[in-house]
């Protein structure tokens, strides 16, 4: 059976509603530009980040499944590799938030970032050229990783030779120190800043884990969602839904960690300059809102992802899956909005931002997995699992 007439497994047809629907609520945000900048650059920020920590854990996760290899990857790369693609549209939807510094970020005001003593000297740091120069940096090493292991991918399918693998493998090791450390001077100059005068040593890691747990979460459904075409029957079996759960369980488990240890070290040290981050976020509404966040992101999937039926079945997996990815948002949502509101606040430009820019961007993932298998057929080490009963299956 050639690549050519292998089942589909149909998800092109989601494709264009799904382009339709972003361009509504992207047509609807820029009622909102125009209207109040300010509400709309502030609901835009979170739905930005949302939407680029699930591409950012890709290209992560990718890499580090090419860096160590393991049959948990079997059925992810190519989810994996079409979503780290896509970075190039994440540099699209970067625009606005480059245009809206005033309204987003306090030290973008450089009279009131010279009159405060504690953020004018951080001056050298916190200005908009060395804002858009590291950022420039960011994108452009994520697109070149994202990009030049999908060549040598290609390169590999056409020569089997053990050389071109020996290259693909060394990018993705030296892309994980990489995206380590953009991710975390990417969440200093993205979110940290929205407060000039915190900072937090733990906040660049519990972000990148972040990413990584939401990169899961997305592959985990994606594939769950697949399990019921006929495409899939034979191929995705139980054991690569486990696996899948138990990285997401690991993950959970490390942003869990992570979190409670950078609460747990500004609590002890009792700063002024430190503690009015978590002082605003555990009062009032946001109070309420960070308590279903320990529920719902780390209790519930943690004891739903440690039984076993639940990580078998797809139907079951796919209802923790979702409920980390809207858990997601809501720590993100979570950790932005109170910078700027003591109460809780949701506009409908929040609610726009979000389906705009995830309706295009999942038209764009779509699109890069169009034309070759979900199964990466060529990779020596899956002919094996090719010959035992897997077979090709397309986009």
């Amino acid at each position: 059976m050639t690549a050519e007439r292998a089942p589909s497994t149909g998800i092109v047809r989601w494709q264009k509603p799904a382009l339709i629907v972003g361009v509504i609520g992207l047509a609807a945000s820029a009622i909102g530009w125009f209207l109040d900048p300010q509400e709309f650059f502030r609901g835009y920020l979170p739905s930005f980040l949302f939407w680029f920590s699930i591409v950012a854990g890709c290209l992560a996760v990718l890499m580090l499944q090419y860096t160590t290899g393991g049959e948990w990857g079997l059925m992810i790369r190519r989810p994996l590799g079409a979503a780290a693609r896509t970075m190039i549209w994440m540099v699209l939807f970067f625009i606005p938030i480059a245009i809206g510094l005033k309204y987003l970020y306090p030290w973008a005001d450089v009279d009131w970032a010279r009159s405060d003593p504690i953020v004018s000297q951080k001056i050298g740091y916190l200005n908009w050229k060395r804002f858009a120069i590291f950022t420039i940096v960011y994108f452009g090493a994520w697109i070149l990783w994202a990009w030049r292991i999908r060549v040598l991918s290609l390169q590999f399918y056409k020569d089997r030779s053990p050389f071109t693998d020996l290259a693909r493998r060394r990018w993705a090791a030296s892309g994980l120190p990489m995206i380590v450390l953009t991710l975390t001077f990417a969440s200093i100059d993205w979110m940290m800043s929205l407060e000039p005068r915190w900072n937090s040593t733990m906040y660049g890691i519990t972000f990148t884990v972040g990413c990584g747990l939401s990169s899961f979460a997305f592959v985990t459904f994606f594939l769950a969602r697949l399990a019921g075409t006929g495409a899939m029957q034979g191929i995705l079996k139980s054991s690569h839904l486990r696996d899948l759960g138990n990285l997401m369980l690991a993950f959970v488990m490390f942003y869990a960690y992570t979190a409670f240890s950078e609460f747990l070290l500004i609590w002890y040290a009792d700063l002024r300059e430190e503690i009015p981050h978590y002082v605003i976020r555990e009062q009032g509404s946001w109070g309420v809102i960070a308590a279903l966040i320990i529920i719902f992101h780390f209790f519930l999937p943690f004891f739903m992802l440690l039984m076993w039926p639940i990580k078998d079945r797809p139907d079951t997996i796919t209802i923790v899956t979702v409920i980390v990815i809207v858990m997601r948002y809501v720590a993100i949502y979570w950790l932005v909005m109170p910078s700027w509101y003591d109460h809780f606040h949701y506009s409908i430009w929040s609610l726009t931002t979000l389906v705009g820019i995830g309706g295009v961007w999942i038209w764009a993932f779509i699109e890069q997995l169009k034309g070759q298998t979900i199964i990466p057929i060529h990779e020596t080490w899956v002919e094996e699992a090719i010959r035992e009963g897997a077979l090709r299956v397309n986009a």
